[in-house]
């Protein structure tokens, strides 16, 4: 994550407090994030993609893996590449969460894109989270 922009770091710092908030509470949760300033094991790439943030309890029962996209980030086709990747991985898993975090004004294309992928893996839980959530 070094390198980003200020807006992609709070919704890294978002996604992470959200899924802390939301997977975290027996307190056995492992999370990785690609924040290498603060010190913290990264994730580990998936398909030669690194995910923002990569999350599984422990033993493991479920796998979660977030994306903090910036506008012009969100509608690249790297991006999308990217998406798919994760979404294609966790679909391996019985209990998978897929998390999207965009600029509020993003949400609609955010959406389209999660319907496209969402469709071919159903298993797959997937969510946007935009910043007047409050996630």
């Amino acid at each position: 994550m070094s390198g980003e922009s200020d807006e992609h770091t709070r919704l890294v710092e978002h996604l992470a407090r959200f899924v802390q908030k939301e997977h975290g509470y027996k307190g056995n949760l492992a999370l990785f994030l690609d924040d290498q300033m603060r010190g913290r094991e990264r994730p580990q790439r998936i398909g030669n993609h690194l995910p923002d943030l990569y999350a599984e309890d422990v033993p493991r029962t479920f796998v979660v893996i977030g994306e903090a996209k910036t506008h012009l980030d969100l509608i690249s086709a790297r991006s999308r590449r990217q998406i798919k990747t994760f979404v294609r991985y966790l679909a391996l898993y019985n209990a998978a969460f897929f998390y999207l975090a965009v600029p509020t004004l993003s949400k609609p294309a955010a959406t389209t894109l999660m319907r496209e992928l969402g469709s071919q893996h159903q298993n797959v839980r997937m969510q946007i989270l935009t910043s007047d959530i409050g996630f």
